[in-house]
């Protein structure tokens, strides 16, 4: 779909920072190139307890994704925390995926599935805590409820529980948390409360809420693993130095990831056994120090300060970036501007090989201008194009939507990787930025927090953009006469004024040409002041139907018109004027009212000089115009 010479994989997963994530992300890269495919991962942000307009915007993710032309589908549905989503998600891929697809990290029915098996996974970790710990009383904190993996490691406490002999109370041994750090406080308060009887171990659904009922339990006086065994699952980075490490299982992410590409190269290749494959994966005990079977080793400390300074130090030197990024881009007036900053910002990237930015159209302008949207339509435009970390300009070039890039984006020497984000702010979508990073480099929270500056900017460019469209419009209307559209004398000043003092320099010619409509009053007294408005209306229109490209069309009021055609000569004025007459008689005969409308016209030409003024040459044309009608009447009468 991006180049037409190889097929296209969507990887459908929320976040792009985790363990799993970034497990996922390099097998991705791994398999794309082994196998032979381009692969965009229509990454979404957001986590249970986040909550907000921005979070909830990333939902049009699944109605912006061209689903349909996709050749496999791999997912991640329990990466998808905030309600709605993993349902939104399964609905759009069953209505309209028409390829195979497989499920990453979930056992389901909807497809094939590559999961982590829980009973050989933490079974191991609970069997450990049972036997070679001999524990009796152990309890459970729970993620939210209903999140799939939590459940099932739940399950599978109960039944370990069950097997050696053990009771468990569901209001005393179980309590839920939200799978995050700032979950301790809520375990100890549901598991230390009752004088007297506490518990041996505390096993948690993932390291995460290990790590904050631990530190805790140390704000309370209570030691781990001295006074109480904690356990996690994952095996998350260790996170700070004032935890021990945590005794955990550890899932193959890299093994599943894996194991899903093959199977869906299998089912695009032809395999069409209706039967949903369903694989299951084994985990990895972890012995850490929360049990006490663990030992960091002499060289931890050094190890991970070493890591926690660089960390440090890319976190502090991307920060100022981005606060000199945020500035910078909420400045730009245009997307001129906008590609500078993003060229002159692209050394902050260097994990970026490839970057494109694309925004949705609604069409083009009459000089052939993209006119962008701010919701998703059928077209975008590539707007700013960077590749192999050289500048591609600003190619505006515009394609349907579902290709997602045009045909300048191919590579055919190489299956390509991209990592989509749309951007967005509340209720209006702009476009989405197409990330393919160096070779092994990673997706990180670093580019969801560029992606949402980026979007404030294009958001903030968009309300300039309706600033100055209203006030072109109000501009418009003040110089503008309302009943026949032509300028009026406000009007005339400001549109010959950038032009007047370069006429008077050359001592060029200008033409006045002054009209004025006959009998308006008898036409008002006869068939009312509609009729006289008519009349008004069908004057300017031969003015502006006869007159010459250059020439400011003016309504002076009542029934004077003006017309000031710079660089024109008696000959240029005599022919504007019969041009008039001309197109007043066919309108008239158009029309074929009960009542004939007709114009008197005059003209003077200036040879225009130093001292010449707007004012004095409109008063003697218009002086001109009355002598010429005052003739007409008088010939008319004799």
């Amino acid at each position: 779909m991006i180049s037409g010479k190889r097929k296209t994989i969507g990887v459908f997963m929320c976040k792009a920072y985790s363990l799993f994530d970034n497990a996922v992300y390099r097998k991705l890269e791994e398999e794309a190139r082994k196998l032979n495919y381009d692969v965009v991962i229509f990454t979404t942000v957001g986590y249970f307890a986040s909550q907000n307009d921005y979070d909830s915007q990333e939902l049009g993710m699944f109605s912006f994704a061209p689903i349909e032309e996709l050749d496999g589908i791999l997912y991640a549905p329990d990466t998808y925390e905030i309600e709605g989503f993993r349902d939104a998600l399964f609905e759009a891929i069953r209505k309209r995926a028409h390829c195979p697809m497989v499920a990453i990290r979930h056992l389901g029915d909807e497809s094939d599935c590559v999961y982590t098996d829980e009973n050989r996974a933490i079974r191991p970790l609970m069997r450990h805590l049972l036997e070679d710990h001999g524990l009796k009383d152990i309890r459970f904190l729970a993620g939210y409820e209903g999140h799939p993996d939590s459940e099932l490691r739940l399950n599978v406490y109960r039944e370990e529980m069950a097997s050696h002999g053990l009771t468990v109370d569901e209001k005393r041994d179980i309590t839920h948390g939200n799978m995050w750090l700032n979950c301790g406080l809520a375990a100890y308060e549901a598991f230390f409360s009752e004088e007297g009887r506490r518990p041996e171990a505390i096993v948690c659904a993932n390291d995460y809420m290990a790590i904050g009922t631990i530190r805790t339990l140390k704000e309370h006086g209570i030691r781990v693993p001295e006074d109480v065994i904690v356990t996690g699952f994952d095996n998350v980075d260790s996170i700070a130095l004032d935890t021990p490490t945590i005794t955990t299982v550890e899932q193959d992410f890299s093994g599943m990831t894996e194991l899903a590409f093959e199977e869906l190269d299998r089912r695009i290749r032809g395999d069409h056994d209706k039967k949903h494959h369903k694989i299951p994966i084994g985990g990895k005990l972890i012995l850490g120090e929360s049990c006490g079977c663990g030992f960091r080793g002499e060289n931890y400390y050094i190890r991970n300060c070493i890591d926690k300074n660089s960390q440090l130090d890319r976190m502090n030197t991307r920060e100022v970036g981005m606060t000199y990024l945020t500035i910078e881009l909420n400045a730009c007036d245009d997307l001129k501007e906008l590609h500078r900053v993003l060229v002159d910002k692209s050394s902050d990237t260097p994990m970026l090989r490839d970057y494109y930015l694309c925004l949705f159209e609604k069409g083009r302008n009459e000089n052939g201008e993209p006119q962008f949207a701010e919701e998703v339509t059928d077209t975008a435009c590539l707007v700013h194009a960077m590749r192999n970390r050289q500048d591609h300009g600003m190619p505006m070039i515009s394609f349907e939507r579902k290709r997602l890039l045009p045909e300048m984006a191919e590579r055919a020497d190489e299956p390509q990787l991209f990592f989509l984000m749309l951007q967005h702010q509340r209720e209006n979508a702009y476009g989405y930025s197409m990330f393919h990073f160096q070779p092994g480099e990673l997706p990180s929270n670093f580019f969801q927090h560029w992606n949402v500056i980026l979007s404030g900017a294009l958001s903030n460019m968009h309300k300039r953009y309706e600033l100055m469209a209203l006030y072109e419009e109000r501009r418009l209307s003040s110089i503008t006469d309302v009943m026949t559209h032509l300028l009026n004398r406000r009007g005339l000043e400001e549109q010959i004024a950038p032009v007047w003092q370069r006429l008077c320099a050359r001592r060029e010619y200008a033409a006045f040409v002054c009209f004025d409509l006959d009998r308006l009053k008898r036409i008002n007294d006869s068939y009312g002041h509609q009729a006289g408005d008519y009349a008004i209306r069908l004057v300017a229109e031969a003015i502006r139907r006869s007159a010459p490209k250059d020439a400011l069309n003016t309504r002076m009021g009542g029934d004077e018109f003006l017309s000031v055609i710079p660089k024109a000569d008696e000959q240029d004025a005599e022919k504007f004027m019969q041009d008039f007459r001309d197109q007043l008689d066919e309108l008239n005969r158009l029309e074929n009212r009960s009542f004939r409308v007709e114009a008197s016209c005059g003209a003077v030409v200036f040879r225009l000089g130093e001292f010449s003024s707007l004012e004095e040459c409109i008063q003697k044309s218009d002086e001109r115009m009355y002598r010429q009608k005052e003739e007409r009447h008088t010939q008319r009468a004799e």
